[in-house]
């Protein structure tokens, strides 16, 4: 019986070391080949991490990770054909775990939305939404990709089936909506940029649109009293709804109504030279330039505040000193910027929105 037992276990290990063989084989070529790759994508070797994940993808075909990674490379290189080829082929394969097909369908989506198939995109996110009732960030693209195409109904139906977990994430995207929706159906856009507050009260950004949106209705009075809440809430953000409000109250015969919101910002934010020469601007239109001086005077410091103190002395007669101040402001001087919050490009800090990703600056 034994000697039996042993023949039938030496043939086995005969038939079966092949296999195995290959198997080991495959191991010690593919995962060196892939995190090799890694490593050299990493030190922004893009040209040779491509040969190292080429090799992975040939020697293990079930390496999705590699696959996705390959195509990345090609579409920055500019081969969107190639790239498309590889990660819609990963699409098509069966079999694939759920967290490797939400991560082919994400690879896809962020390729047509970057070579502006956009059209592509939608059922892709409309599936990540199904998959994962939680994927805030693809419920957010489809919103978008809705609103371009003036999907309202799909756009509302989205919005209400969005959940409750990150409140400040889903007022944005609710701002965003009613901003959008406003411009053709302002009762509506009104509706989602309240429900947006109503989720984030201390939101910026839905209160400066939902003024944006009165002042629009000629319904200025309460676009005012909505900006002058996002002075008392953030006051460190006046520059955002500064030129709204003057010219709303310059509308409504109570310019002067500015000067005083302004002193009384200036106390809040004294280090805001952008307040202060927007407050000496008002001054010099008054005719008080003496106010305006004395005011830059005490920020000259300040590249932008001496460019407008010299611009005052200049009306004054006073050219040396304001050549000085120029001359001065010249080595200073650096145009106000800060990396945007989603893709750290870099922005001015008068953007709402940034022009790049798309994605807004304020809560």
């Amino acid at each position: 019986m034994y000697p039996l037992l042993i023949v039938i276990l030496a043939l086995l290990v005969v038939a079966l070391y092949p296999v195995i063989r290959d198997f080991f084989r495959q191991r010690r070529s593919t995962l060196p080949a892939y995190v090799e790759g890694l490593k050299l994508l990493l030190d922004g070797k893009k040209k040779e991490a491509a040969i190292k994940l080429k090799q992975a993808v040939d020697e293990d075909t079930n390496n999705i990770d590699a696959y996705i990674r390959l195509g990345d490379i090609l579409l920055e290189e500019g081969d969107i054909a190639r790239a498309l080829r590889i990660h819609e082929s990963l699409a098509l394969r069966r079999n694939l775990k759920p967290a490797e097909e939400r991560q082919i369908y994400q690879t896809l989506v962020r390729d047509y939305l970057k070579t502006d198939r956009k059209v592509k995109a939608i059922p892709l996110l409309e599936e990540l939404i199904r998959l994962d009732r939680n994927d805030i960030d693809s419920r957010e693209k489809l919103l978008e990709l809705y609103i371009e195409n003036a999907s309202w109904d799909k756009c509302e139906q989205l919005a209400r089936n969005i959940g409750r977990e990150d409140p400040k994430r889903i007022g944005q995207i609710y701002a965003s909506l009613g901003y959008a929706y406003g411009k053709i159906d302002p009762r509506k856009g009104q509706h989602w940029l309240e429900e947006a507050l109503k989720l984030n009260p201390k939101s910026i950004l839905a209160r400066t649109l939902l003024g944006d949106l009165l002042l629009a209705q000629n319904e200025i009075e309460n676009a005012v009293k909505v900006w002058k809440e996002v002075l008392n809430i953030a006051p460190e953000k006046n520059h955002i709804i500064r030129e709204r409000l003057e010219q709303a109250l310059y509308e409504l015969g109570r310019y002067e109504e500015a000067t005083q919101i302004y002193r009384q910002l200036l106390q809040r934010v004294p280090e805001d030279v952008g307040l202060a020469i927007a407050l000496s601007e008002i001054y010099a239109k008054k005719e008080d330039t003496k106010a305006a001086i004395a005011l830059l005077e005490k920020r000259n410091s300040e590249a932008n505040a001496n460019v407008a103190l010299a611009k005052l002395l200049l009306q004054e007669g006073q050219v040396h000193r304001a050549q000085t101040l120029l001359e001065d402001a010249l080595r200073k001087m650096k145009l106000k910027t800060h990396p945007c919050r989603k893709c750290n490009t870099t922005i001015l800090t008068t953007e709402l929105r940034c022009p790049y990703c798309r994605s807004w600056q304020e809560d």
